[in-house]
């Protein structure tokens, strides 16, 4: 586990309404962020918009805009995010290239807003004025006649809006409304919040595989065994999968029908994502997540032993990979489950061991921690003996250890 910060703060319109947020990458609770990696912490913003925190959540609503340079492996992946509710700010540092203007070129096309941070006018940025929808200028650097002359050149040889920021005091808000700025952000009107939560950070050998498997279309049943491996990987899609983007029509019944749901192009772009975001320095697997596997497959073992269906064995190993996530997020399980857009019966069994599922996880749970004696009842009802769930479990411990993953 590992905790991440994101910053939002809020751009006002001329009548003091939050028309948006900008969304800045932080590390912990400081108004400035290390960043080492641009990629990285692009990255990080992006899936805390996708899945850690949600839309929802960060911008109630509003525009959020992210900050992006010219790193060709981010631009890959940005359009898993909504255009209706995400715009990108160009980094002062990007290098304005033809290569760099198309891709921008293709984004705006795709209805994405895009904004020019940081603005110092130079001929070379006369295709991209032309391309963004809003100008951010910092006006503790640009003062007096300065400012006047940056505004009047925007003005008159581009169509685009302009956005104050470093806004510190009320005489800067009304010299730079009277200057004609649509938008303003600053610490007179709020400093960055930052807010923050814990997410699961996957393997990152685990998400190299999953990339070259994508990548070469492999089939779905060879992909899912790497989620059923690793469920780190088939938590957090679950997460993304039930996030505003995606607005289920229907409850979620199993990994293969959350992979099916997102599609391999948007999969391939959200391991990208993630390959991007990890932290070198936390790689390695919490043993929880290994114990969740390991339950999933005991589920899935003891529902065919049971003579379940396919649909239900599926969802018997879903019940086991999630019947731990209370504890990896450190948050109630009602919580959790009635966020996610799961079958009735799923979460029914996570939530009072109800049904079938419940008495299997039941079962299953009382043969893990070693408390037989309590589940003596569940035995007699199913016609199950100690050997036979012994050897369930050793058959499960197998199932994982011969996924190659």
């Amino acid at each position: 586990m590992v905790r991440v910060y994101v910053a939002r703060q809020p751009i006002l319109d001329r009548n003091g309404k939050i028309f948006g947020y900008e969304l800045l990458f932080r590390t912990g609770f400081t108004d400035r962020a290390l960043i080492s990696d641009g990629t990285s912490a692009t990255a990080r913003v992006l899936e805390s918009l996708l899945s850690i925190f949600g839309l929802r959540s960060l911008l109630g609503g509003k525009k959020g805009f992210v900050n992006v340079d010219n790193s060709e492996e981010i631009l890959k992946v940005l359009d898993l995010l909504p255009p209706e509710h995400i715009g990108f700010e160009i980094l002062e540092d990007a290098v304005l290239s033809q290569d760099f203007l198309e891709v921008l070129s293709e984004i705006k096309g795709k209805g994405y807003m895009l904004a020019l941070d940081d603005f110092e006018y130079r001929d070379e940025l006369i295709p991209f004025l032309s391309l963004v929808d809003f100008v951010k200028i910092d006006v503790l650097e640009f003062n007096g006649e300065r400012l006047k002359n940056a505004v009047k050149k925007v003005r008159t040889d581009f169509n685009v809006k302009l956005i104050a920021e470093k806004v510190e005091s009320y005489e800067m808000f009304r010299c730079c409304e009277d200057l004609g700025f649509e938008y303003f952000q600053g610490y007179f009107f709020q400093e960055p919040q930052i807010m923050t939560s814990k997410t699961i950070e996957p393997q990152y050998a685990a998400l190299i595989r999953l990339y070259n498997m994508l990548s070469t279309g492999k089939d779905i049943k060879e992909i899912e065994s790497v989620f059923k491996k690793f469920s780190d990987l088939s938590l957090k899609l679950l997460q993304l999968i039930n996030s505003a983007y995606y607005a289920l029509r229907q409850p979620v019944k199993s990994i293969r029908h959350a992979i099916l749901m997102l599609g391999y192009r948007n999969l391939l772009k959200w391991i990208l994502l993630l390959m991007y975001s990890l932290d070198d320095e936390d790689m390695s697997s919490n043993p929880l997540f290994e114990e969740a596997s390991i339950r999933g497959f005991f589920m899935e073992r003891l529902a065919d032993f049971l003579s379940q269906s396919k649909d239900e064995k599926e969802e018997a190993f879903m019940v086991g990979v999630l019947s731990l996530i209370d504890v990896l997020l450190g948050v109630p399980m009602e919580m959790v489950v009635e966020e996610m857009s799961l079958e009735k019966s799923i979460k029914e069994a996570l939530l009072y061991r109800r049904g079938t599922l419940g008495d299997m996880l039941s079962i299953v749970e009382g043969v893990q921690r070693g408390k037989v004696d309590k589940i003596r009842g569940l035995q007699e009802k199913y016609g199950l003996s100690l050997s036979d769930m012994l050897h369930l479990q050793t058959e499960a411990l197998r199932d994982y250890s011969n996924l190659e993953v």
